[in-house]
């Protein structure tokens, strides 16, 4: 008679509470590998290999132990798979049907669950097994969905629910659903923004943040002992050493930095693969005041503000921006200005171009460049006019910020409604455009020329909203946003044009052609 080999496969679907290391097997690990050896020596059948996952869920197929399990069944070493119960197996019916009835018998292994009395061997047990399987299938979406209703609850009522909390921040030791500022990491985070704020871009503040030797945030959760892994920065468990620039662009939008949990921007669509997608942003769990802020709300604002505006074009070589950047339109087509840089004998300058007339001739009159330190040197006597007059005592009377803000506010919300109405004009035309295409009224080659131009259009007007809905929410923030008296007294005179400066300042320049006079026509609009 041969003897039967057997594998002894254990589970645990999570981490138990009675280790005394983190790298000790649990208790009931140790049970159930007990168990199951004492069974196939009272058998007689000869163990091949004991198996362990632990930590993982019974419908999980990426399990590694149980994997090779698979394996050694395919590859013949052995004939009988020996688990406590069936759902330590798989509690997955599909997984059930699959191997326990179809590749085992075609590979020729026995499968025993001892507690549920389950063998392969024994005719007519089929049905139990199948049974058992589905019980256990019920339970994991029972139990998926009760997890996601806690945490739905949880999330609303402003409690972290996070396994790692956002870099700047520790879990609460004494709450689990609070987060607590990270006194080494904090200040880094502050730095990014300013920095950002001060005109730097995603390259550049990564650059001085490795020059410096700071680790970046998969180093400090290392450091604090925690398990994170990201496996598209690490190799062989060794964590990435340096910042990049998408680890800077990813800080400075965290709106949790102003003391706001933002949870659920993700939600799992299948509890069997874990699958997951993204939900649009109303959908989002967003809860303001729940823990002490690292930044406030009015520098997120403006740093969201200086991003959406700096569009993909303004992520230059350098990494940097330069004092106008963005803010410069020609006033004959409405066009941006390029910045270039022209080798003259008495050294380099940087002059700005009319966008237009750059790449589509015949189009834009506005054919003359204009050098960027005359016009910063214009907008800083400008500027200096402005604060010279908030000086003036007989002058201060006639600012009104409250008043023009109310304005301004007003200004924004009609802007934002009339884009609104357009993107909404813009989906009824796709609409019709579909129904146009299905009636054959137009062909697919023209609704797929009209799709891209309507979805194009869509995608600007939408980006555009998003820019004035960021100005309107640091325009109207109270007492966390800046208003023109308190921009205005952070200066006496200036004297070089800086971005933040001029961030905080001007709204856009526009830039006319150049008459024969030899003058041309500058318009500044203020934000102030």
């Amino acid at each position: 008679m041969l003897t039967e080999i057997a594998d002894i496969y254990v589970r645990l679907s999570s981490e138990d509470r009675d280790k005394k290391n983190k790298t000790d097997e649990s208790e009931s690990i140790q049970n159930q590998k007990t168990m199951l050896i004492n069974y196939c020596i009272e058998k007689g059948w000869q163990i091949n290999g004991i198996y362990c996952d632990e930590d993982y869920s019974g419908a999980d197929a990426s399990r590694p132990a149980w994997n090779q399990v698979l394996k050694d069944c395919e590859e013949g070493r052995c004939t009988i798979v020996v688990c406590k119960t069936q759902s330590r197996f798989s509690r997955d019916m599909e997984m059930i049907e699959h191997f326990i009835h179809g590749k085992f018998p075609e590979w020729g292994v026995r499968f025993v669950a001892v507690v549920d009395n389950i063998d392969t061997n024994v005719k007519g047990n089929k049905k139990a097994r199948q049974i058992n399987g589905l019980v256990n299938e019920w339970y994991l979406e029972e139990l998926s969905e009760n997890v996601k209703a806690t945490l739905s609850v949880k999330r609303k009522n402003g409690e972290f629910v996070g396994s790692f909390a956002p870099y700047g921040y520790l879990i609460d030791p004494d709450n689990k659903n609070h987060l607590i500022i990270d006194e080494v990491a904090a200040p880094t985070v502050q730095r990014i923004f300013d920095l950002y704020i001060g005109g730097l871009g995603y390259i550049s503040i990564a650059k001085i943040l490795n020059d410096e030797m700071i680790p970046p945030p998969c180093v400090r959760k290392k450091e604090l002992g925690t398990k994170y892994y990201n496996g598209n920065y690490e190799k062989n468990n060794a964590p990435r050493t340096t910042w990049s620039d998408s680890a800077v662009y990813a800080i400075l939008r965290r709106f949790e930095y102003t003391g706001a949990l933002v949870q659920g921007r993700q939600e799992v669509v299948n509890y069997k693969t874990g699958k997951r997608r993204k939900k649009p942003q109303s959908e989002w769990d967003i809860v303001e005041d729940t823990h002490e802020p690292i930044i406030s709300k009015e520098t997120f604002y403006k740093a969201q503000e200086i991003r959406l505006s700096r569009g993909r074009g303004q992520k230059i070589p350098s990494g940097s921006c330069y004092s106008l950047a963005k803010k410069v339109f020609c006033a004959e087509c409405g066009n941006t200005m390029w910045k270039m840089s022209y080798k003259l004998r008495d050294g380099r300058y940087n002059y700005l171009s009319c966008r237009t007339r750059k790449t589509t001739n015949g189009v834009c009159q506005n054919a003359h460049s204009i050098r960027l330190d005359e016009l910063e040197q214009i907008v800083v006597d400008e500027i200096n006019k402005l604060l010279d007059k908030y000086y003036d005592k007989k002058q201060i009377g006639k600012l009104d910020a409250p008043k023009r803000k109310k304005t301004g506010a007003k200004t924004l919300q009609s802007q934002i409604a009339e884009l609104e109405e357009k993107v909404k004009r813009n989906d009824n035309r796709m609409a019709q455009m579909y129904t146009d295409k299905l009636d054959g009224i137009i062909s697919v080659a023209e609704f797929t020329k009209y799709r891209e131009n309507y979805q194009k259009e869509s995608l600007d007007t939408e980006k555009r909203i998003e820019i004035l809905k960021s100005k309107l929410v640091a325009l109207s923030g109270g007492e966390t946003k800046t208003d023109t008296k308190s921009i205005l007294e952070k200066y006496r005179k200036i004297d070089t044009l800086t971005f933040e400066i001029a961030d905080e300042f001007i709204s856009k320049i526009f830039i006319g052609k150049l008459k024969k006079s030899g003058k041309r026509e500058i318009k500044i609009e203020w934000k102030i």
